[in-house]
C-alpha cells in the first residue's frame, strides 16, 4: 500500500483522492505519509566535479500570507535533486541547500540573480543567469505540475509545514 500511496502522491492526487482510491481513511494516508517520509533518505552523490543548479520556489503553507521558500539543487546531468530546504527565504535557510551542494565539490555552481548567492558561492564556480539556470526552472514547473499542493491557483494547499517537507522527500527521493 506504501509503494501506491507514493505513487498516487507522485502523480499530484491529493490526499483525500489517495484515501477514496486506496479505500482507507485520510488520517491513514496522512500517516503513512509521514511515515514513509521519515524512513527516507538521500543516496549518496557519486558524481563530484559535477554542474550543480540551485534555485527557489515559492508556496504557502496554511493560508497565502504564510509564504514558504522551497530552496534546492539539482545535478544538471542527473536532474537528481542533491539537498533542499524548507523555509523562509533567508541567508541561513539558502546557506543550507549551498552547503549540501558545496560538499560535493561542484565544478560550476548555476544559480539566478539573487544577490544572496554571490556570498554563499565561491565566485570562481558561480555562475548567474537563466541560460545557467534553464534546467532547474524547468524542473520548477515538472514540480508545480505533479504535486498540487505548489500549483500557484489551487483549492490544494499543505496546511503544515511536516506536510510539506514529506511530500517533497517522497518525490525527490523515492
Amino acid at each position: 500500500m506504501n509503494h501506491e500511496i507514493v505513487q498516487l502522491l507522485k502523480e499530484g492526487v491529493a490526499i483525500r483522492g489517495i484515501a477514496r482510491f486506496l479505500n482507507i481513511s485520510v488520517t491513514t494516508v496522512i500517516a503513512r505519509i509521514k511515515s514513509i517520509a521519515k524512513n527516507l533518505t538521500k543516496e549518496n552523490q557519486r558524481n563530484h566535479k559535477g554542474v550543480y543548479e540551485i534555485d527557489e520556489l515559492w508556496t504557502y503553507v496554511g493560508k497565502k500570507t504564510n509564504d514558504v521558500w522551497i530552496s534546492y539543487a539539482i545535478n544538471r546531468l542527473t536532474k537528481e535533486v542533491v539537498s533542499f530546504v524548507v523555509g523562509p527565504r533567508t541567508k541561513a535557510r539558502l546557506s543550507c541547500a549551498t552547503s549540501a551542494t558545496l560538499a560535493l565539490k561542484p565544478a560550476k555552481v548555476c544559480t539566478d540573480g539573487l544577490h544572496t548567492y554571490r556570498t554563499l558561492v565561491p565566485p570562481g564556480i558561480h555562475h548567474i543567469g537563466l541560460p545557467h539556470t534553464r534546467h532547474i526552472e524547468r524542473f520548477n514547473l515538472t514540480l508545480r505540475t505533479h504535486l498540487k499542493r505548489l500549483t500557484r491557483k489551487t483549492i490544494c494547499f499543505s496546511k503544515n509545514l511536516v506536510m510539506l517537507e514529506s511530500c517533497l522527500k517522497i518525490y525527490f527521493w523515492s
